[in-house]
């Protein structure tokens, strides 16, 4: 299926999300879309697949214009999408999803059985999608995708919050698709690109760039100071090796309700100034552990202290008062709200006054957003809504979910500094990630769960670049930029 983008632009007013772009995907390709957060990846996407109306400008597939057709009548056509957060219907179970999803005149069972082994689903088929973690639910709406049989599918950064084992499933559900399937893909995992894309497009501030073959696109001077820029980045920093104990936890067991635990006999402790990083592989119990702390999921028998005391949470206000801000996966913004009353919100319920000032410094698309709603950010700017949110109540021990999600490498670089300036004044940070990415920036050890178990902290080995980037990797010094 050729898809041919003839001047399609869409804007807001004054602010343009996406310039006029003239672009033809070849019928079979595997097309990458990159670019900085905030470039107009998604609403391209967006566009083509018809949840957002173009300004000005025509969608033509096969050399018939789809310019004016519903989102139905462009599934119909053989369009199919994945979206930068799950959407999935969290009471319908595994099968019941792709039941729906599967066209009438298909054999629906079989072809159900192999997508659900390919995402390492097929043994959650009675369970219900809002029971699977967030790694399994973004493999569920790739599934649902593409058991449809799309002819082009449209994939917005399928490889946030997936880990290493879930990213070699999403390659392969990739490299099994029919060579007449045309796929368009954004994602920040350059790895990623390298690996599926034969061409790739690069926009920035909602402008073409330029497109090109991976060697055309990786030789490109104007691509990768846009794209990665020349931030140097954290690498780890002397800290001391002796600091007060701000958090114990002792928690016999984690789960949710009658299920077996996610986590068992976890004892932790976290110290002023310092920073740990847990990994480990979707549905773990990550997300759960971090809830546990802040006292936001419930933990039967667990043993918490703040500054040596016992450390409950009554109600929200308690979490705050005790110095703890979650930057929780997922971002919960108001939809409605502007980037500048998020964050006078934050700053009016801060327990502390003092707050840093700089924050924004490191998020200069975040600050050129200010009076601009959540619902019209890009997803990166939205993490760093979310994260700008947390620091203005100047936490003393920040808990952060897979933080790195959604963000191009030169934005993980900034905040990378940013957290580690916190912590190197006295800020405790607690990262969990499915894979090592912007922890290992503002970490000193690390910890991995396995088989419900929380290992033995052991330290970082600290990277000298943000991401391995290997699209952008210089090959005579293996360095990047």
């Amino acid at each position: 299926m050729t898809l041919r983008l003839d001047q399609l632009e869409r804007h807001y007013g004054g602010l343009y999300a996406l310039k006029p772009l003239t672009l033809t995907i070849a019928d079979g390709a595997r097309h990458a879309i990159i670019g900085p957060n905030g470039a107009g990846k998604t609403t391209l996407l967006q566009l083509i697949a018809g949840s957002l109306r173009p300004t000005n400008g025509r969608l033509l597939l096969d050399g018939t214009d789809i310019t004016g057709l519903s989102v139905p009548r462009r599934v119909a056509a053989g369009i199919g999408r994945t979206h930068q957060h799950p959407a999935i219907y969290p009471k319908l179970t595994v099968a019941e999803h792709l039941a729906v999803a599967i066209p009438r005149h298909s054999a629906p069972a079989e072809h159900a059985r192999v997508i659900l082994e390919m995402v390492g689903l097929d043994q959650h088929t009675a369970t219900l999608a809002g029971n699977l973690s967030y790694g399994q639910q973004r493999l569920l709406e790739l599934a649902i995708a593409v058991v449809a049989r799309p002819r082009l599918l449209l994939l917005d950064e399928p490889s946030a919050g997936l880990s290493d084992h879930d990213l070699r499933r999403l390659r392969s559900v990739v490299f099994a698709l029919s060579t007449d399937v045309t796929v368009l893909l954004v994602d920040h995992n350059l790895d990623l690109v390298r690996d599926v894309a034969d061409h790739v497009t690069v926009l920035h501030h909602g402008q073409h760039v330029t497109t090109g073959t991976i060697d055309e696109v990786r030789a490109d001077s104007t691509v990768r100071q846009a794209y990665l820029g020349r931030t140097p980045v954290a690498t780890g920093r002397a800290r001391p090796d002796t600091a007060p104990t701000l958090m114990t936890a002792h928690v016999p067991h984690l789960g949710h309700g009658m299920a077996a635990p996610v986590l068992t006999d976890v004892d932790l402790t976290v110290t002023v100034g310092h920073g740990q990083v847990v990994i480990g592989p979707n549905g773990a119990g990550k997300t759960t552990l971090l809830h546990a702390l802040a006292g936001l999921h419930p933990a039967p028998g667990a043993r918490r202290t703040v500054d040596g005391k016992p450390y409950a949470v009554r109600h929200p206000a308690d979490v705050l008062r005790a110095g703890i801000a979650l930057v929780p996966q997922g971002r919960r913004l108001w939809t409605r709200l502007t980037v500048a009353e998020h964050l006078a919100v934050a700053r009016a319920y801060s327990p502390t006054r003092g707050a840093p000032t700089n924050i924004l410094d490191a998020m200069p698309e975040l600050a050129a957003r200010l009076r601009h709603r959540a619902d019209r950010l890009s997803g990166g700017e939205q993490q760093m809504l979310s994260l700008a949110r947390a620091l203005l109540g100047n936490p003393r021990l920040l808990l952060l979910d897979e933080p790195g999600e959604g963000l191009a490498p030169i934005v993980v670089g900034r905040l990378g500094h940013l957290l580690a300036d916190r912590v190197d004044n006295g800020l405790a940070a607690l990262i969990a990630e499915p894979h090592l990415l912007l922890g290992p920036l503002v970490a000193d050890t690390v910890r991995t769960i396995t088989s419900r178990t929380l290992a033995a902290t052991r330290p970082i080995d600290h990277p000298t670049h943000t991401t391995s980037a290997a699209l952008f990797a210089e090959p005579s010094t293996g360095t990047t930029t």
